[in-house]
């Protein structure tokens, strides 16, 4: 009997509360509200009673527990009526209904370039985040996707979820791969990313591959141009030959092996071209010019097809 009365007075009380709230509040305009992540029902009822969206804290926490949403309500930046009644915005929180900021990291992009898009977006500083992921040498492990971020954020949390999202895709079946062609995770997603930012054609990632791992195994210098880049932290056409002298590990030209981490952060057609390449003898290959490339198996061959390309670029 107690309990259905409490009920009865907390509808009641709602119903005159949200009576007095359409007459007192007659302004009607549109309002951004930053919910943080964790935000408990008290502080979000006092975030939208300072934004002006709700007129009473207790009227929005009496209404939020007719509803039974308490735990689902989300995390986002949102945008609210001042005419909208408790309902309606406990609905869009609990839905996560929210404006959060659409972030693309495309396949291929560096942490300086992600750094960049979410310093312009307000997300975070990109030099804490640069900073942050640079001590935990996260080039490689950040998953290109589109993801929805909110203004403000901690570093450490776009960190973990874009690295959970790589965790996600990385299967136990990549392992067992890994294992089959004795390579670990990190020399993996290293060459996964010269073979990003070599190949064009998704059809050539698995021969480009192929390219490097023949390399590999006989000895030779990968010879990327894509290292120079990384390693001049410049983006050029084409290189000079003081260029592929440049003194540093990541060179390529100057250094056996796989350079010291990932140039980039590959994507997965990238990665799976590396742990599933093309069964190839070519050792070389030249850009045509339009995306894709001329292959050879011998230096002789590959000097040609040089040729070739620059005739097809001067026509």
């Amino acid at each position: 009997m107690a309990k259905r009365l409490t009920i009865i007075t907390t509808i009641t009380f709602c119903l005159i509360a949200g009576i007095l709230f359409l007459f007192i509040n007659k302004e009607n305009k549109t309002v951004e509200v930053l919910i943080p992540k964790g935000t408990s029902p008290k502080q979000i009822a006092k975030i939208l009673k300072e934004s002006e969206v709700i007129y009473s804290k207790m009227f929005f926490l009496a209404s939020l527990k007719l509803s039974g949403d308490s735990k689902n309500l989300k995390a986002g930046l949102y945008e609210f009526n001042t005419k909208d009644n408790s309902f309606k915005i406990i609905n869009k929180l609990a839905n996560g209904e929210s404006k959060n900021i659409k972030i693309t990291i495309p396949e291929g992009w560096t942490i300086k370039q992600i750094a960049n898009i979410l310093d312009e977006n307000n997300i975070c500083s990109g030099e804490k985040f640069i900073n942050s992921t640079g001590e935990n040498n996260l080039e490689g492990f950040l998953f290109p996707n589109t993801y929805f971020l909110i203004p403000n954020m901690e570093v450490e949390e776009i960190i973990k979820i874009m690295t959970d999202e790589f965790d996600k895709f990385w299967t136990e079946d990549f392992d067992r791969r890994a294992n089959e062609i004795n390579m670990s995770k990190k020399d993996i997603i290293i060459l996964a990313s010269i073979v990003e930012k070599e190949a064009v054609s998704d059809d050539e990632r698995p021969v480009i591959a192929g390219v490097f791992l023949n390399r590999l195994l006989k000895g030779m210098r990968l010879q990327s141009c894509a290292t120079v880049l990384y390693a001049m932290d410049k983006n050029k056409e084409r290189l000079s030959l003081e260029d592929l002298n440049f003194p540093s590990p990541y060179n390529t030209y100057r250094h056996n092996g796989l350079p010291p981490a990932p140039i980039c952060n590959p994507g997965a057609k990238a990665i799976k071209a590396v742990l599933y390449p093309a069964v190839t003898d070519n050792l070389y290959f030249v850009s045509k010019g339009n995306g894709t490339h001329y292959f050879s198996e011998n230096f002789q061959d590959h000097i040609q097809n040089k040729i070739n390309s620059k005739k097809k670029a001067t026509k």
